[in-house]
């Protein structure tokens, strides 16, 4: 069985978990290959996407002003951004157009299984399943493919100046699939319950929850002490952890945690260091970060979480939404209590540790008193967390035998 796999990005979270389940594939003998547009990274397994080339046409309509249907769309968007600048607030907008072209590439051709991932920019939705007549499946790793425009129902509610726009999406991508069987996976059981309740796929779709798997040989905990010296930080010294791709989205909730240490008493802060990984935010958000504070930017390889994760005392995952929580799990794995807001697939990420604990989104007076109890018991490590457990839940072996089901009985 010849599998593909459709990314934007290796590096994003999503490109993270799509290269865990590729990795679980290979590890476990099974055909795999990935599409991304990342011109850093090609391997044996590993290629790049091509874009399509422009028709003179299409050039010539460009330079007399005549606008294509997806730069009018473009030009809705930002018009109304514009409009309501003070209102509008979301991660991300797609429409389902791309000048990339996988229905192009070889792979696709000899493929039985076609998996698509995070494609927002990547994928022409018409143009490729006009083209390509294989067994598809859809991973979820956030609301994006059963959406419209948007990526999280949280930013669909919030910014209903784009509703109609979010609306015709919608439509074109579910006229673009038409009525073909496809199957799809989530990373996690509130996912697929979302994709479900959403009415974008069909109500015999296959639509499973797999979980994202994780090496336990890589993330495990490292002695506290030896970590917090690699990073420079006094081992009694209490470290409070955050982690994501851009500490500047807004939905990963970082300004809600600086907000909720800012309400910690000084004499807290005092013996705490705030230890962070991820792209750098912006300075409005670090002149708030009233404590020492390690940012390590951005992590590629995971060695470096390890170190990271283990040197923390608690990490926090305050995001506003999520539809699993990756680094909550490999916090977790490296022994480290994890605070997490009640939203998403939160819940699901943290739930191996007995002494994690849940809090709602954006109550920052009661994510202080948690990180403040923390504190008070000497932030308890979570090394007692049942790896039994860990390692069967998010064993390449599990996903590597669901995924197979999945296929299988879409192959039927």
């Amino acid at each position: 069985m010849k599998v593909i796999h459709i990314g934007k990005s290796l590096f994003s979270g999503a490109g993270i978990g799509m290269m865990r389940y590729h990795d679980s594939l290979l590890k476990n003998s099974v055909d795999s290959r990935v599409l991304v547009t990342d011109r850093s990274t090609i391997n044996s397994t590993t290629a790049i996407l091509s874009r399509q080339t422009r028709s003179l046409a299409k050039r010539l309509s460009s330079r007399l002003g005549f606008m294509s249907f997806d730069e009018k769309m473009y030009k809705r968007i930002d018009e109304l951004d514009r409009q309501f600048k003070d209102k509008a607030q979301y991660e991300l907008f797609s429409t389902p157009f791309s000048d990339y072209c996988p229905e192009q590439h070889p792979w696709i051709q000899e493929a039985d299984i076609v998996n698509i991932h995070w494609i927002a920019g990547v994928l022409d939705w018409q143009r490729f399943f006009k083209a390509v007549n294989k067994p598809i499946v859809f991973t979820l790793h956030d609301q994006q493919h059963y959406l419209g425009g948007f990526h999280y129902s949280l930013d669909a509610n919030n910014n209903p100046h784009l509703a109609q726009i979010d609306a015709e999406v919608l439509s074109i991508k579910k006229s673009a699939l038409g009525d073909r069987k496809v199957a799809v996976i989530a990373n996690s059981q509130w996912n697929a319950q979302e994709a479900r309740k959403s009415g974008f796929f069909s109500p015999e779709t296959l639509i499973e929850t797999i979980y994202y798997p994780l090496d336990t040989n890589i993330f495990q905990p490292r002695p506290k002490s030896a970590a917090k010296q690699t990073f420079g930080i006094d081992p009694s010294c209490k470290v409070i952890g955050f982690a994501c791709e851009n500490l500047n989205n807004y939905r990963k909730g970082f300004s809600d945690l600086v907000e909720a240490i800012s309400l910690l008493p000084d004499s807290f802060r005092e013996n705490i260091t705030l230890v962070s990984f991820g792209r750098d935010p912006d300075i409005a958000i670090r002149n708030k970060i009233a404590m020492p504070w390690v940012h390590l930017g951005f992590l590629n390889g995971d060695t470096l979480k390890v170190a990271a994760y283990s040197a923390m005392d608690v990490f926090v995952i305050p995001s506003r939404a999520e539809a699993f929580g990756q680094t909550a799990l490999e916090a977790i794995a490296c022994g480290t209590t994890v605070l997490g807001t009640n939203v998403g697939g939160i819940p699901e990420a943290i739930c191996l540790n007995k002494n994690s604990k849940l809090y709602e989104s954006g109550n920052t007076k009661e994510l202080a008193s948690f990180l403040q109890n923390e504190i008070l018991n000497e932030c308890v490590s979570s090394e007692e967390i049942c790896l039994d457990h860990l390692n069967l839940k998010h064993s390449s072996e599990l996903c590597t035998e669901n995924h197979l089901k999945l296929y299988e009985l879409l192959l039927l």
